[in-house]
């Protein structure tokens, strides 16, 4: 590639980045501000400031009922006067968070740190662009028609992240060893390993499953002996790093309650998470600590957590063969092992923990796929979802029509919304099914199989769940109208409304056409909390914009969004 090349795919790039993060932006403002999406009259759209006391101007691609709008390039400043100012990327960005900072001090008050809440904010959006900018330059072939391929490259190739969300590929901590540890890069690598005394171990099983690949069982035989007793522990290379700098670590290690056995066994890819890493033949993937801070968090893994990952895993494992939806399953964490924080403290047990989740695919008989991979806008192209949807299309040539995309529908919801919902039912079990946790088989394309994952977001309405399931203090419990709000987000705000404006803007049949077919589907089922959904007039949506200004990440406020399954009938 020569430089002028470069340059042009650089800049190309960036302004790829840009638009996605410029999206984002305004369609989470307009989301979390209650802000309508105006009209100006002559084929652009209006986004009202107040705290400016001006208005944005932008072409609008796309109107999506459900607000997942598409933008032309080119925004403008509209004044008091009536006058247009063309605005550049950055000043968009001040606008925008000064308008974030009135919103919320609406709920929470004036912050007398504003100015430094916004300068760290503007920060993280930089480098989620920055980030963004990298990997878009970075085109890989397309996977060849294998199940791993294809996983693999699903899991890697969620290049824009969440829609509504300000920083969704925000990384900071990796540095310039980004290359290496990227999803969206291709990466891939050995995992550095750590022999535990037992006396410093703590773990816990519940579900069968095999944890330590055999040849990295016999490696550390040969080092510490066939009968040495210790515990094998996974860790990132960057982590491994991270924590034998650390002079408890070390410690550790002098007193031989450690032993760094460094990278063994076969190399792993990180899937779209960033820490949880999948090898294709071994039957079990590793949610590994990883102390970078992405998106909002650190991306550790406190031992509460651990508690409540596990709890939500030996539940799961206990009723599914009960669940009548042959269609859906939901993959298990099998355990988790770390060093003992009554030993070492809270913080380091959190910088080792691992869990270790069910990879039932290493035969390669399915080809399980991240929803939010395939939703993903792809340049020059459609999103992958559509070119399922075609393949099974009567003329997989020309733009699928309402019929067959309603039939497709009711086909996934019939495999993923309608059990999830039926679960909750009969269980009280509340599963974090957002786009990134929820995996799609088809067969022809036609959707067959639905995994739901990362049993760690799993809330369990106590007052449904069977006595004696867990502890009555399990963090897995929550209030029965907790449990149920969270299903209703993930589900179906996070979930079901990005996938049906997916096939509402790139095939023949309009949103509102296809939030009726699942109303009707809905209906048909006749379970109390499908009934329950098609009667509340607005649903619950994560404030990720204004809780990342406040300092909510963990703790998230919601906003109320119209509920498109109640008002479709109506």
């Amino acid at each position: 590639m020569t430089s002028t090349e470069s340059a042009t795919s650089t800049t190309a790039a960036r302004a790829g980045a840009e638009e996605a993060a410029r999206q984002r932006l305004l369609n989470t403002y307009l989301r979390e501000s209650g802000t309508p999406l105006g009209t100006t009259g002559d084929d652009l759209v209006r986004i009202d400031l107040p705290a400016a006391g001006a208005a944005l101007v932008v072409a609008l691609r796309h109107h999506s009922v459900f607000g997942h709008h598409a933008y032309g390039d080119q925004v403008w400043l509209e004044k008091r006067d009536g006058r247009r100012v063309p605005l550049d990327h950055d000043a968009l960005v001040r606008l925008l968070l000064d308008e974030v900072e009135a919103v919320a001090a609406k709920v929470f008050g004036s912050a007398p740190d504003g100015a430094e809440r916004k300068r760290a904010l503007a920060e993280q959006i930089e480098s989620s662009i920055a980030a963004t900018t990298r990997y878009l330059r970075s085109r890989r072939t397309r996977a060849a028609d294998d199940a791993h391929a294809l996983t693999r490259e699903a899991e890697q190739s969620l290049l824009l992240g969440h829609p509504f969300h300000p920083t969704p590929k925000s990384t900071q901590g990796f540095g310039d060893d980004l290359e290496k540890y990227a999803p969206e890069l291709g990466a891939a690598f050995v995992p550095h390993w750590f022999a535990v005394d037992r006396r410093i171990l703590l773990e816990r099983r519940v579900a069968a499953g095999t944890w330590i690949p055999g040849p990295v069982a016999a490696a550390a035989a040969e080092v510490l002996g066939a009968d040495h007793g210790h515990a094998l522990l996974p860790v990132h290379p960057w982590q491994a790093r991270y924590l034998l700098a650390n002079s408890r670590v070390a410690q550790l290690v002098t007193d031989g309650l450690l032993v760094d056995l460094g990278a063994l066994g076969r190399e792993v890819y990180p899937t779209s998470s960033v820490r949880t890493v999948c090898d294709p033949a071994f039957p079990t993937s590793f949610k590994l600590p990883l102390h970078v801070r992405i998106t909002n968090f650190i991306r550790n893994n406190p031992v509460p957590h651990l508690g409540r990952a596990t709890d939500a895993s030996a539940v799961v494992a206990e009723l599914a063969p009960e669940w009548a939806h042959p269609g859906f399953s939901a993959l298990v964490e099998t355990g988790f092992r770390t060093v003992d924080p009554a030993v070492v403290g809270d913080d380091l047990a959190a910088d080792f923990s691992v869990l270790y989740r069910d990879n039932p695919f290493t035969d390669g008989s399915a080809a399980p796929r991240v929803i939010a991979a395939l939703l993903e806008d792809r340049d020059g192209d459609v999103p992958d979802l559509i070119h399922e949807v075609r393949r099974c299309a009567p003329d997989p040539d020309v733009t699928p029509g309402a019929d067959h995309v309603a039939a497709w529908l009711r086909r996934y919801l019939g495999i993923s919304l309608i059990p999830l919902l039926e679960i909750f039912d009969r269980d009280g079990v509340s599963f974090e099914a957002h786009a990134q946790n929820s995996l799609l088989h088809t067969d022809g394309g036609w959707p067959t199989r639905f995994w739901v994952r990362d049993m760690e977001g799993t809330s369990v309405s106590r007052q449904r769940l069977r006595p004696g399931a867990v502890p009555p203090d399990s963090p897995l419990l929550y209030d029965h109208d907790e449990a149920w709000m969270r299903l209703r987000y993930y589900a179906v705000t996070n979930h079901l409304g990005h996938l049906i404006s997916v096939l509402g803007q790139y095939t023949d049949a309009d949103e509102a056409l296809l939030w009726r077919t699942a109303r009707e589907m809905l209906a048909a089922s006749g379970g109390e909390a499908a009934a329950d959904l098609l009667q509340r007039p607005v649903l619950p949506a994560k404030a990720n914009l204004v809780s990342y200004f406040v300092g909510r990440g963990e703790n998230p406020l919601y906003v109320d969004v119209p509920n498109l399954l109640f008002e479709v009938n109506r």
